[in-house]
């Protein structure tokens, strides 16, 4: 099915610090996640009930760990899930959620968000072509520190061994302390090393590179059961829960007639 352009219902993009998503088939019941929530209505404005309080709004950011739902429609909208403990996550905290659950935005920076999202997100195919969209992203939102979303290629070397070590340990054995045992590392130190200098904890880091993990899978023609165990979840069932807590979604509907790159 194609609507308002795109040959898909979803296309997901899994960054270090966030999840991105175009899609039409948002239909959220009460829900909460840990992460800062970007809506944008491509189409009309977005229907929103943030505890128990309707809001129309064309684009908005919501705090992480407040209940909601969403009322999708079949309409073309634009999420963002930002971890709250990363260095955007910070940003976006300090300059639009000091002091509310939710901000609305300016209509000129919806505008240029739509365009953003039709004319760039829909269609990229590359790292450089992500990054150079977020470059445009943290302009447009007027946040600064444009340099520290880049993928950080010059990390400390520790971080770097963290990082290759994620990617290579099994999933049903990838926790923070058997990462810390590998590692000949306390739990609490490398916890807070791996925040410091990355600006997402270890633990958040470790789900979100297990959701990713069995999307890629999933999208790569293995079946849901088996890339939930090869990813590290204990079941089918404990994906299906992540997915829901973290995306306020149904794994099924996410991987219906969708696209997937890992960025």
């Amino acid at each position: 099915m194609q609507m308002f352009g795109f040959p898909y219902e979803l296309i997901l993009y899994f960054s270090q610090d966030h999840i991105s998503f175009l899609t039409n088939k948002v239909d959220a019941d009460d829900h909460s996640h840990h992460y800062i929530q970007l809506t944008i209505g491509l189409e009309q404005p977005v229907s929103i009930t943030v505890e128990g309080q309707q809001i129309q709004a064309s684009g908005l950011f919501l705090r992480s760990s407040v209940i909601h739902q969403l009322q999708g429609y079949q309409q073309w909208q634009w999420y963002m899930l930002i971890n709250p403990e990363s260095t955007l996550g910070e940003l976006v905290k300090r300059v639009y959620l000091q002091d509310s659950n939710v901000c609305v935005l300016e209509q000129d920076q919806v505008d240029q968000l739509r365009q953003l999202a039709t004319r760039q997100l829909s269609s990229i195919t590359s790292q450089n072509d992500y990054n150079q969209s977020m470059r445009n992203f943290m302009q447009i939102l007027r946040l600064q520190g444009q340099e520290d979303y880049e993928h950080k290629s010059d990390l400390d070397d520790r971080i770097g061994d963290i990082l290759l070590t994620v990617e290579t340990f099994p999933g049903h054995e990838l926790t923070v302390r058997a990462l810390s045992k590998h590692m000949y590392i306390s739990e609490s130190r490398l916890s807070h090393f791996f925040k410091e200098k990355v600006g997402i904890s270890l633990a958040s880091y470790i789900v979100h590179h297990k959701l990713r993990t069995a999307f890629q899978a999933i999208f790569n023609g293995v079946s849901m059961t088996e890339a939930a165990i090869e990813a590290g979840f204990s079941s089918s069932s404990h994906f299906s829960r992540t997915v829901r807590n973290k995306l306020g979604m149904t794994a099924r509907s996410i991987v219906q007639n969708s696209r997937f790159l890992k960025v």
